[in-house]
């Protein structure tokens, strides 16, 4: 198991035991963005180190075998089926100690299969030890566990608790597949490259046609390291707030919540 996280101010480590962890009334662990996030860097540095030193691609499907076979859990593709309309794509059953993918994740979307398994990694790690005291029904209940679809990946604008938990697993997801340092240190290599030597390791945004020309450039080159789409690096960058300028349109029109990775990361 993960052996430590970092305080949000940064530096002084705590140890890692969710037992331990302070739960709101509902049961739900108390962690910050940055706390979560700390939690995914401690599993890169444990499973796949390399991740956190030169950015590249994050192998979920290694974590998971070390997963399993650090804390038994299993793992299994298989054909989810439906919530009403809505495609089943990811489960965690705590209760069979297993996580799901749905078939259409299967060699078919990449990179949804990549965020899907780390948000059900999301949900293994941060959720697993306490979810028999949760106080509120999950709207995604499945037996002993959660079941993810669109718009439990995606849309979290109301914060209800079972969204609570589906915030962590995402903030801990995007913490996993486009790790924040070496996203910024892929940034800052990528502008080199195509010849931006101001505000490196920012992008600044106008209606120039230069400046969208080199941030398409910058967002595609990002999406290639990390094997991402290129909408989920517009997300990133949001998110992580690398962006600067004056391009009031842009910030009307491209209102990126935060959590719609998922959709992000299959087109």
């Amino acid at each position: 198991m993960i052996d430590s996280i970092y305080n949000e101010g940064g530096g002084t480590p705590i140890e890692f035991d969710p037992k331990k962890l302070k739960y709101n009334s509902d049961g739900i662990p108390v962690l910050s963005a940055r706390e979560i996030e700390a939690v995914a860097n401690e599993l890169l540095q444990k499973y796949c180190p390399d991740v956190l030193h030169k950015p590249s691609m994050t192998p979920v499907a290694e974590i998971i075998k070390r997963l399993g076979e650090r804390t038994g859990l299993l793992f299994a593709i298989e054909d989810l089926g439906h919530k009403g309309t809505a495609k089943v794509l990811g489960k965690a059953s705590f209760h069979k100690k297993t996580l799901y993918l749905d078939t259409s994740l299967d060699n078919e979307l990449k990179a949804a299969f990549r965020f899907t398994a780390a948000h059900e990694i999301g949900h293994w790690v941060l959720h697993r030890y306490n979810y028999k005291n949760w106080k509120f029904q999950p709207h995604n209940e499945t037996s002993g566990g959660l079941q993810d679809d669109d718009s439990t990946l995606c849309r979290l604008e109301n914060r209800t608790q079972s969204d609570w938990l589906e915030f962590q697993a995402n903030v801990f997801a995007a913490s996993l597949v486009t790790p924040r340092e070496m996203f910024i240190v892929a940034l800052k290599q990528i502008q080199k490259t195509i010849g931006i030597d101001k505000n490196i390791g920012r992008i600044y945004l106008s209606n120039a046609q230069y400046s969208r020309r080199d941030y398409e450039t910058t967002v595609s080159q990002l999406a290639q390291v990390f094997h991402v789409s290129k909408k989920s690096v517009r997300v990133r960058t949001r998110t992580l707030r690398l962006i600067e300028g004056e391009d009031r349109n842009e910030n009307k029109t491209c209102r990126i919540n935060p959590f719609t990775v998922l959709t992000s990361l299959q087109n």
